[in-house]
């Protein structure tokens, strides 16, 4: 954590940067597998014992970064970054064959700044991994942003992103980065004693709004646990918002 954000000043500060890399290093296991098909088991998705490491959900059942980089890397339709051979890759481990698909790659600056596109069509079949574009990064960034979106149409199949720096440790400029200042607005309704809710999650400021996590509180300000979230420890470029899908039940 030190190498690659720098020394943190609170056990908070560590935790938080410890779940950025939760889910960075659950996410490149299982879109890894992808390469060769040859599977992937983890052998504790959860410990028995209060603990900090190896979890995609805590004891009390929180979910962790590591399980909603899980999620990401197991979509059935998926873009992904090779970094081995720095490539895009499409995988589709569904049944469905695509006539034409549309593979979209941003680079971003550290401020969120785009600074170069690229995008192909082509057909997907079913139960393939393909290279579809080459990533190449301009020389003057030490820190960006490399977003993914994968669409049929209108519809959109997958979106992916990643932080990465020209070395880890060039990574500790993203505590040069201002706050940003992240709005939340909730409804929520029950039926059948289940709570269904949905959140929009907007970032007005002008700088990128990192590893954004949700975090579902009573009116006693504890935890509401277990809670099931759409999605989870992502991020927004300034003037961006999205919907998060939440639930739990009320007992």
């Amino acid at each position: 954590i030190s190498e690659r954000f720098g020394q943190a000043s609170s056990a908070e500060e560590f935790t938080q940067w410890a779940q950025w890399i939760n889910y960075d290093g659950y996410r490149a296991m299982f879109e890894s597998s992808q390469t060769n098909r040859q599977g992937l088991l983890i052998w504790m998705s959860h410990p028995c014992w209060p603990s900090m490491v190896w979890q995609t959900y805590d004891y009390y059942f929180d979910p962790t970064a590591a399980y909603f980089g899980t999620k990401k890397a197991c979509e059935p339709v998926h873009i992904q970054l090779n970094p081995l051979t720095d490539k895009i890759q499409l995988v589709n481990i569904s049944r469905e064959d695509f006539l034409s698909v549309k593979a979209e790659m941003q680079i971003l600056d550290m401020y969120g700044k785009v600074v170069m596109t690229d995008s192909a069509l082509l057909p997907l079949s079913s139960d393939t991994t393909v290279d579809v574009l080459d990533v190449s990064v301009p020389d003057n960034l030490d820190v960006y942003y490399l977003r993914l979106k994968l669409s049929e149409g209108e519809r959109i199949l997958s979106e992916n992103m990643y932080v990465r720096g020209v070395e880890d440790s060039s990574l500790k400029a993203l505590r040069e980065l201002p706050a940003a200042k992240v709005v939340v607005k909730t409804k929520f309704s029950k039926e059948d004693g289940l709570w269904r809710g949905i959140a929009e999650i907007r970032n007005d400021s002008q700088v990128p709004a990192l590893m954004i996590r949700l975090n579902l509180k009573g009116k006693d300000g504890e935890q509401i646990l277990p809670a099931m979230y759409s999605d989870n420890f992502f991020h927004l470029m300034p003037g961006e918002s999205t919907l998060v899908s939440v639930s739990f039940k009320d007992e």
